[in-house]
């Protein structure tokens, strides 16, 4: 787990990249009564940092294969990483968003887009220097969603977002892990109908292939999905359905209204090397003028690497949203405002994931990354 910046006691003295686990941040993250499908070693992973190869400097990205991270795809297929004078020849590609912040508070990863609340819940319980900062937002709009099984009798699409949340109790739902976003977005979901977390049981279960093989073989009744593509990509492959879309217009404001992708780096980078990061950000803004203006092809290149060519019209799909919905909301640079900041900040103190004054936009967000 992460370092706690308080120096709590360790519980049962485990350890994780040499970092001790406090025993505040073990229960927060892991829960209490959660259980887990299966075991998938932790990734093995050199470290970034600025060690000059060939005139380029290293630079360790963290990414998962889908359209939250198509900005990493396309940097590496159009080799956008040494225009911009950095050493990335592949990604890193951690269990979950959860273990991607352990690497980069280890210093085996530079940086990420991750979840919002998960970004602010690290920064808030880890060393200063060592826990990462906030350098803009991919995402101004939610990207979650909830696919069930193909035994899972879901509501219909004109349901009520309290039905639809009804129908998952006392069933089995999936999350990529306990602590993770897609774990923080089911607790918010439930609560705002109503319900509490107990009323279902969570399993961490992996990422998207995951999450579908496990809603095959009827290991979970649903699976809380992370992205656009995933959620009907998961629906597709598992003969189920679409139970939920958190950003249909008839689910409450608080889960459609949320900035949930954000990019981080350790705050001693953002510190001490600025340009670095900056030259970073130049890569995913060359990304995403490349995605608008080459559709066809960005969607081409969606459905081979983060789809496995099965989905042509989901990235087809997804490309018009992107170019439609998301960009147009991006800042220049993907730079943070500080309402959105602070709006997300709320929503990660309602789950004592940060206490009331651990985020300060100040502090979370370097001067260069402010909108």
């Amino acid at each position: 787990m992460f370092e706690s910046r308080k120096n709590g006691t360790t519980f049962g003295d485990p350890r994780m990249l040499g970092y001790e686990v406090s025993r505040r941040s073990l229960l927060r993250y892991v829960g209490l009564g959660a259980a887990a499908l299966g075991s998938v070693p932790l990734l093995a992973a050199c470290g970034g940092g600025a060690e000059a190869t060939k005139g380029l400097t290293k630079f360790s990205v963290g990414s998962f294969p889908g359209d939250s991270y198509f900005l990493d795809t396309v940097n590496l297929a159009n080799k956008d990483y040494g225009r911009h004078g950095l050493d990335t020849p592949k990604h890193l590609t951690p269990q979950s968003g959860v273990q991607s912040f352990q690497l980069m508070v280890a210093g085996a990863l530079d940086g990420n887009a991750s979840d919002s609340m998960l970004l602010m819940a690290t920064h808030a319980n880890s060393t200063k220097g060592k826990r990462p900062v906030l350098i803009g937002f991919r995402t101004a709009e939610t990207s979650y969603g909830i696919v069930g099984g193909k035994d899972f009798k879901a509501p219909g699409a004109d349901a009520s977002f309290e039905d639809k949340m009804q129908s998952l109790k006392g069933k089995k739902v999936g999350v990529t892990s306990v602590g993770s976003g897609s774990d923080l977005q089911l607790k918010l979901a439930l609560e705002t109908a109503g319900m509490k977390y107990g009323d279902v049981t969570v399993l961490g279960v992996g990422t998207t292939a995951q999450g579908i093989t496990n809603l095959q073989q009827n290991r979970i009744d649903a699976y809380v999905t992370v992205q656009w593509t995933s959620t009907r990509f998961a629906a597709q492959e598992a003969g189920g359905s679409i139970i939920i879309d958190f950003a249909e217009q008839n689910v409450p404001d608080i889960m459609r209204n949320q900035a949930v992708l954000a990019i981080g780096v350790r705050e001693e980078m953002a510190l001490q090397q600025p340009e670095l990061v900056q030259n970073w950000l130049a890569c995913q803004e060359d990304a995403n003028k490349w995605i608008i203006d080459n559709q066809k092809a960005a969607a081409d290149l969606l459905n081979t690497t983060g789809l496995g060519g099965k989905a042509p019209e989901i990235a087809a799909a997804y490309i018009e949203h992107y170019a439609t919905a998301i960009a147009p909301r991006i800042q220049p640079m993907f730079k943070a405002k500080k309402e959105t900041v602070e709006h997300m900040a709320i929503l990660a103190e309602r789950f004592g994931s940060v206490q009331k004054g651990d985020i300060v936009y100040e502090s979370l967000v370097p001067e260069f990354a402010r909108a």
